[in-house]
């Protein structure tokens, strides 16, 4: 088993939305000794049985006498740490601090598609990208890719589906495949990558719950909401035109939804990982569309009571 060359594991993120799933999945894993790494101002309280280091990050020092001893990083670090080129920094400490494996924020459709590559706002983890193979002979790296977060972008509509509402924004039709996959299944996947060196050194691995279109989805929201939905329908290229417009008022969340939108709802978009998903070669069970789309109605049920 792996866990005996990689066994101290340091997450940075770990406060952050898919953060504390990676971090549930890892102490749950007794072979990992694991570490959370934290801003030194970070005010996040974490379970007893994760040891906490809190430093600088522009501190590349402190950084290195962080890191020095463990075996694994795992990057969850969220979009405002991407944009201050945390990865970067944490890359170069690592590398010095002679860490094994880097496991950077990627987490999402597949960043070299190049319907998603092209994207204003994806520049800094195409650089990291490329920083961990200027250095894959003194650092090992995986890049996950994971598709949309099945549960977190159904509850908050930002995969479409507006569930309070009932209605739904199908691009392209709805016909076209996208993967997606819950925080907890990348919690899993991450454990199982890290337990796996043989598969997924140096490598992408695509990891995803469902592989559906939006009709599919919507066929299932109707059902278990016992509703018919509202359809308004978008082109992704309107959406891609959308994306640059909010952009360029300012409007950078709306903007970076319908950049989203626009590049995995297309013909072969980003998050299409039809026959190329590890879940099965790494062991990692999937929970099905039906399921995903089930409990996020019954969340939404819950939280419109209280």
């Amino acid at each position: 088993m792996s866990s005996t060359t990689y066994k101290n594991v340091i997450l940075v993120g770990g406060a952050g939305e898919l953060g504390k799933h990676i971090l549930t999945a890892l102490l749950a894993d007794s072979s990992f000794n694991v570490t959370v790494l934290t801003r030194i101002d970070s005010k996040s309280t974490f379970p007893s049985n994760a040891k906490v280091v809190k430093v600088d990050y522009k501190d590349k020092n402190g950084l290195k006498q962080a890191l020095t001893g463990q075996d694994v990083v795992v990057s969850a670090a969220g979009n405002t740490a991407l944009s201050d080129k945390l990865d970067l920094t944490l890359i170069e400490a690592s590398v010095e601090a002679g860490v094994k494996w880097y496991i950077p924020s990627e987490f999402t459709a597949d960043t070299h598609h190049p319907r998603f590559s092209s994207l204003p706002f994806i520049g800094d983890k195409l650089e990291t990208i490329e920083l961990l193979k200027k250095h894959q002979s003194r650092i090992a790296h995986t890049l996950i890719s994971t598709g949309g977060f099945l549960d977190w972008g159904f509850d908050n509509g930002f995969l479409g589906f507006d569930i309070s509402n009932h209605t739904v924004n199908l691009y392209d039709e709805g016909k076209n495949y996208v993967s997606g996959t819950t925080l907890p299944s990348i919690g899993k996947a991450v454990v199982a990558i890290i337990h796996h060196p043989e598969l997924t050194l140096n490598k992408r691995i695509y990891i995803a719950d469902a592989v559906f279109t939006q009709q599919q989805a919507l066929a299932l929201f109707e059902k278990y909401s016992g509703k018919k939905w509202t359809v308004k329908r978008i082109s992704t290229d309107d959406s891609l035109k959308q994306g640059a417009d909010y952009f360029a008022k300012g409007d950078i969340m709306k903007g970076v939804q319908a950049y989203i939108m626009s590049a995995i709802y297309c013909q072969q978009g980003a998050s299409d990982f039809r026959g190329k998903t590890s879940n099965d070669a790494l062991g990692v069970k999937t929970v099905s569309l039906e399921q995903a789309v089930k409990e996020a109605i019954e969340r939404s049920k819950a939280d419109a009571t209280h």
